[in-house]
């Protein structure tokens, strides 16, 4: 990941006409040739996967589940569904496909009261002061960053942090005991950080459960003590500070 500067998700998104217009923008002017590589083989599934499938039936289905889970109305999916549907383009369809179902359909029964949740359900983000930071990238003491947290549900989250010196912080909310609900709009978290001098490698886990959760009981799970709490999914970033 050190030569790539956007993650898959953000490539779907781009191919979906998702993407934010600022990540746009900086994925025509900053992509490496490793995101272009992968955007291309990102395009040619794409293709072949909406050779092989009835977009006119997809759709209906995508419409089905949007009535189901998402806690909007129905109404919303439906406008937008009639907003594309003049374009008349398979480009237009595959939009849709993208974005909802990726390159393969998910389950209907979830099971478990709904606290299984799939593993592109959350999605740690983190921006750096001009561009998005990976796995693996380099950071200097004093660096500004922030965190967005992507996924498709509403619910509960908590970002928490552990450097080199393994000392445990809660970024956000910050301090807290407890995990804070998050919607679906708006998922970059308010206020930036700023990192201290300590040494070596502090990794960054973004902690997501549909229901309420103290983070007492998770904490020895990100140190490899315990397992994580049932219901509660996770999503990491590694950064190497000198």
């Amino acid at each position: 990941m050190a030569d790539r500067r956007f993650t898959d998700l953000e490539l779907e998104r781009s191919l979906a006409g998702d993407l934010s217009p600022a990540r746009t923008t900086a994925l025509s002017a900053e992509a490496t040739p490793a995101d272009r590589a992968r955007l291309a083989e990102l395009e040619a599934e794409h293709a072949a996967f909406l050779g092989s499938v009835d977009v006119e039936l997809e759709v209906r289905r995508i419409e089905q589940r949007a009535a189901r889970y998402a806690p909007e109305p129905r109404q919303r999916w439906r406008s937008w569904l009639r907003w594309l549907a003049p374009v008349g383009t398979l480009a237009a369809a595959a939009a849709v496909l993208v974005f909802f179902l990726g390159k393969k359909a998910a389950p209907e029964r979830l099971g478990d009261d709904d606290l299984r949740t799939k593993g592109d359900d959350i999605s740690l983000v983190i921006h750096g002061e001009d561009h998005q930071l990976s796995t693996g990238d380099t950071v200097t003491p004093g660096t500004k960053i922030r965190f967005e947290v992507q996924g498709g549900k509403q619910g509960f989250i908590a970002i928490v942090g552990i450097d080199g010196s393994h000392m445990t912080t809660v970024y956000y909310p910050y301090g807290a005991h407890d995990a804070t609900a998050i919607g679906l709009d708006n998922r970059l978290l308010p206020s930036a950080i700023q990192l201290d001098a300590t040494p070596g490698d502090e990794t960054f886990y973004a902690l997501f459960s549909l229901r309420p959760f103290a983070l007492d009981p998770v904490v020895p799970a990100l140190n490899g003590e315990t397992a994580l709490p049932a219901g509660i999914v996770m999503s990491r970033v590694v950064l190497h500070k000198k």
